[in-house]
């Protein structure tokens, strides 16, 4: 007899939480213990799982990273890459980083976006620079100053439409957009993280 559709729904969710994607990838640990943590129980960047896919085989020891917005990812970056530095406004979480890893966290204040780039513009170029926290398109707007040649530029929350004109910015200097949707860290609601590039770039893209 063939099941009645309620019944066949419950049953797909109770596979995919057992033996699925979603298991297979932590996410199941990390919306219980909201916390962005991979399956083995690592500290991993708040990107969506298909935007840490595709970094995690492409990363290099040698990179120089730097993060508007600390967290979970500097942890993360700060064990794959020869320097990982971050910029954060809120003093606590940044001493709750700094006690877990060895990323160089430059606290700022949130007082108004100079205040909060400033520090930022002298610290040297980078092959990968991550806009998460906030004054994101203040932070795109400087970002490709901060570039090594061949740097990339990653935003997440890319889907949210505040950001689309510095987007455009961006792609109108010439920057190719890598929009890598999906499922992430935590949330229930899927989210996209970018990745915006040029020609020549540490990715081989």
């Amino acid at each position: 007899m063939k099941l009645p559709m309620w019944i066949r729904h419950c049953i797909a969710r109770i596979e995919a939480s057992n033996s699925g994607y979603l298991d297979q990838v932590g996410w199941i640990r990390t919306r219980a213990e909201r916390i962005a943590l991979d399956a083995s129980g690592e500290p991993m960047p708040w990107f969506t799982y298909p935007a840490l896919h595709f970094l995690r085989e492409r990363v290099k020891p040698d990179w120089r990273v730097l993060e508007f917005g600390a967290g979970m990812g500097t942890l993360w970056w700060s064990r794959h890459v020869r320097e990982a530095v971050a910029i954060e406004h809120d003093a606590d979480w940044a001493d709750h980083v700094t006690n877990k890893c060895n990323a160089r966290l430059i606290r700022v204040s949130a007082g108004s976006a100079e205040d909060y780039l400033r520090p930022a513009l002298i610290s040297g170029t980078y092959s990968v620079v991550i806009v998460d926290g906030i004054f994101r398109n203040e932070c795109l707007a400087i970002a490709p100053s901060l570039l090594d040649n061949g740097g990339v530029i990653v935003l997440d929350d890319a889907q949210r439409e505040e950001y689309r004109s510095a987007v455009e910015a961006l792609r109108g200097q010439g920057f190719k957009l890598l929009p890598l949707h999906g499922p992430q860290p935590v949330s229930k609601h899927p989210g996209c993280t970018a990745i915006l590039y040029r020609d020549v770039n540490v990715l081989g893209l």
